[in-house]
């Protein structure tokens, strides 16, 4: 190795370190002040650390939805996708197939709009109307809602409540929703598994779906080999 690609690798080891400082200070900041929802443990089983939970958010995409699909086929694993209500209407097939081979749907809401911000008849159609599509196209009720960035109030936290649905946060995150790169993803989720089990990807165009789709086989190849075993969340 070159002196060049050793200061390239300790530059790219010290970034995902910084990451992941920074996303376990505000997880920690997150836990204590936000609405209570899942975060570590199965709600179902309270499995032990060997036990994760693999989510994706923002699709369906033509470009991410199919391959992944069939990339959790290979490995014999289930996740849960986090859907945004405009792009299941834009691919209903996309999300129809999800629940076909056996994966669970969340609520990610209708336009990815951060929660805090909204009136409460704006939070109840992000919420109501998303439930509505997902279940015209399939029958099928989500108990699950994710807030966009991660963050929602009390009045999110009632309406879901009322509506009987979980609130789900988030895990192990490596920032996947920019192109930075395979290599940096799977070492982030990777370093972040020792202490969470909700590893959370993201779908998305062609700018990142090479990527999605490379860190997601790496990510299952590793953790299996490792020993983890995937559950739903819920």
């Amino acid at each position: 190795m070159s002196r060049n690609d050793d200061r390239y690798k300790k530059k790219e080891q010290l970034e995902n370190q910084a990451h992941n400082l920074h996303f376990a200070l505000i997880s920690h900041i997150a836990r204590n002040i936000l609405p209570g929802g899942y975060w570590r443990k199965n709600i179902a089983s309270h499995q032990d650390k060997s036990t994760l939970h693999l989510t994706f958010d923002d699709g369906p995409y033509p470009e991410t939805t199919p391959a992944l699909l069939d990339l959790l086929d290979e490995f014999g694993v289930k996740a849960t996708f986090f859907f945004i209500g405009k792009h299941i209407r834009l691919h209903p097939d996309l999300a129809l197939q999800v629940l076909e081979r056996g994966h669970d749907i969340g609520n990610h809401s209708m336009t990815h709009r951060l929660m805090l911000t909204l009136s409460k008849a704006e939070i109840e159609r992000e919420i109501d109307d998303t439930n509505a599509l997902i279940t015209d196209i399939s029958g099928y009720k989500s108990r699950l809602f994710r807030p966009p960035y991660g963050l929602l109030d009390n009045r999110t936290a009632r309406m879901l409540q009322n509506r009987r649905m979980v609130r789900v946060y988030w895990g192990a995150m490596a920032s996947d929703f920019k192109p930075i790169g395979t290599d940096k993803v799977v070492e982030r989720i990777l370093q972040q598994i020792k202490n969470e089990n909700l590893i959370v990807l993201h779908e998305g165009g062609n700018k990142i779906a090479g990527q999605t789709l490379a860190s997601t086989r790496r990510i299952l190849q590793i953790t299996l080999d490792k020993g983890y075993r995937f559950e739903p969340i819920i």
